[in-house]
């Protein structure tokens, strides 16, 4: 019976084999080719999918701002090519102008970098990773840099990064929309500070608008945030406010901050938390959802050589705002400076530089690099330039800044 069997069982494959045979060997090529096809087709959706992150990807994000500017100089310089050199020069200087944020208030003044959460830049959670955020702040803090201060830059500066610190407030989901909007935040002799916020616009479907993580009520004791435990699967920053109240980890006899004084983390942490409050300056006027706070520090240099922000911000055209009026008529015309009513100091901003009014990129040069030093104190145009109430937010924006500098420094000593 055994043997029937096996008998059986083998004539029944000797048959399948020669039934399959001419149709495997007629088909096989066509599924070769298709299950090549395929493979060839993830290959290049898997390629395109990461487009962002090819080589060169990020250099060209980056510089793009000033590539831009260069191709208007060319085109214009071409545009220019029959006429005379006193009309060349004009031209050039009155383009260069354009470029400067004449008259603009520096805390006002702000610059929108757009981009989106593309699936190379997200985590496995499907929202914005953490470590994009310092990509995308590349790009922007490139395309604020050339927008804020391009006769700097033109006259040989660049600028140092010395930190970037981030204040994360809810998720940026997968495949959305967001925009970084940089400002000035305040600065001192040697540092000046980038404010820059991470927003999306506000879903059209009506919903109410989340509320700030300074207004979310803090969460009972007896919830699983303040339960005391150790380890949570998901890693990830919620779709709502991240909630201030502090998780305990032992309820023990560890001495409290008031018994051994603040941990240098806890005071980074609080001070990371009131200069984003501080400097944030509210809700969005648009009524955009802000994720993101970042607080970059940054300095100015000529070679190996420190220039005073105050004296980039003034060469670049910005300036205190006008003072108030005397009478309504007049209030009523003019709000502010511009391109056609510069601020007093523009005209000494530019002399310095522009070929028609007998300057050059040298003697600009030689002020940034030291020169700024042998100006008698009365007549230091670029103090005056950002003086009044400008000065004023400088200083009480500074105080807030620098409780985050000491932070940071009594980590380091951990």
């Amino acid at each position: 019976m055994a043997s029937a069997s096996i008998k059986s069982k083998t004539m029944s494959l000797e048959r399948l084999t020669r039934t399959l045979g001419p149709l495997l060997s007629e088909h096989c090529p066509a599924l070769l080719g298709c299950a090549t096809t395929l493979a060839k087709f993830a290959v290049f959706l898997l390629f395109l999918v990461n487009v962002r992150s090819w080589p060169f990807a990020w250099h060209i994000r980056v510089f793009r701002p000033v590539t831009g500017i260069y191709i208007q100089l060319a085109l214009l310089r071409l545009r220019l090519l029959f006429k005379s050199r006193a009309a060349r020069l004009r031209e050039i200087d009155q383009w260069r102008d354009s470029l400067c944020p004449v008259g603009a208030d520096p805390f006002n003044y702000q610059v929108k970098y757009n981009s989106w959460a593309s699936i190379d830049d997200c985590d496995f959670n499907g929202h914005l990773s953490n470590s994009s955020y310092a990509k995308t702040m590349d790009s922007a803090r490139f395309k604020a840099a050339t927008a804020f201060f391009p006769m700097f830059f033109r006259a040989g500066g660049w600028m140092a990064l010395a930190a970037t610190h981030y204040h994360f407030i809810r998720e940026i989901p997968m495949l959305a929309s967001y925009e970084v909007r940089l400002s000035v935040g305040t600065w001192d002799h040697k540092w000046f500070y980038v404010i820059a916020k991470f927003v999306t616009k506000p879903s059209r479907k009506g919903k109410t608008p989340p509320k700030n993580a300074a207004e979310q009520p803090s969460p009972p004791e007896s919830s699983p945030e303040n339960n005391g435990t150790l380890f949570h699967a998901s890693v990830r920053t919620p779709a709502d406010d991240i909630s201030m109240a502090s998780t305990p980890l032992f309820t023990s006899e560890t001495p409290t901050d008031t018994e051994a004084g603040p941990s240098p983390n806890t005071d980074t942490a609080q001070a990371l938390k009131a200069a984003a409050a501080s400097l944030a300056s509210g809700a969005e006027p648009d009524g955009a959802v802000l994720h993101t706070i970042s607080i970059s520090q940054c300095c100015f240099k000529i070679g190996r050589i420190t220039v005073p922000p105050a004296l980039v911000f003034a060469v670049n055209g910005f300036s205190t705002p006008p003072p108030p009026a005397s009478s309504p008529s007049v209030a009523s015309v003019a709000t502010g400076y511009s391109h056609a009513d510069p601020p007093p100091h523009w005209q000494a901003a530019k002399t310095l530089r522009s070929k028609p009014l007998g300057g050059s990129w040298r003697k600009l040069k030689e002020l940034l690099e030291g020169g700024w030093k042998d100006v008698p104190e009365g007549e230091r145009w670029w103090e005056t330039a950002l003086g009044g109430v400008t000065e004023e937010k400088r200083r009480e924006r500074l105080e807030v800044v620098r409780a985050l500098g000491m932070g940071i420094a009594g980590a380091r000593q951990l």
